[in-house]
């Protein structure tokens, strides 16, 4: 028996991922394996990130990538200390310090002497910051608006537990790898 494959290709239908083969003009379809789905939504991500950095992201070419890093950092703790930002972003504390100098004199950041811990300076968002991070919530909201909100809800609520799951496993992991 002579079986050959003419075109592979990747559908989605009725929510379901699916591979559809088509042999000799008819089709057959299959459902992906888990590998196939996991890499399927692997590019998917990928290729949404291009598509909304180049739509979205010639704010950030202004300004290094590690800055609006250590931004949205900062945002997030309200204030850190040097050595666990260079822990974050996974660089040397004496870096994380230059990074830091250079950002400071930009307005990006402001650091401060902790006074219960004279060797411990903490970093907290700066004025230029201040206007970085607003931008980058505007921004946030221009995706919402223009992308997110066209999806039906139940397609935000799964994608919303998927995200939250996801969350939970990486917090997981990472809590174990500690111990």
């Amino acid at each position: 028996m002579v079986f050959e494959l003419n075109l592979l290709i990747v559908k989605n239908l009725n929510s379901y991922r699916k591979k559809t083969i088509i042999n000799y003009g008819k089709e057959t379809q299959f459902l992906l394996t888990k590998e196939e789905l996991l890499k399927s939504i692997d590019e998917s991500l990928f290729d949404l990130t291009l598509k909304i950095h180049e739509e979205f992201g010639s704010f950030y070419e202004k300004i290094p990538e590690k800055y609006c890093w250590v931004l949205i950092l900062v945002s997030k703790y309200e204030s850190l200390y040097v050595k666990e930002l260079a822990d974050l972003i996974r660089i040397s504390p004496s870096s994380a310090s230059q990074l830091l100098s250079k950002m400071e004199k930009e307005q990006y950041i402001v650091r401060e002497m902790d006074p219960g811990q004279r060797r411990q300076t903490f970093i907290k968002i700066g004025k230029s910051g201040e206007k970085v991070l607003k931008k980058m919530e505007e921004t946030r909201e221009k995706i919402s608006a223009k992308y997110l909100m066209k999806l039906p809800y139940e397609d935000l609520e799964s994608f919303y537990d998927g995200a939250v799951k996801l969350k939970q496993i990486v917090d997981d992991e990472k809590r174990s790898a500690e111990k």
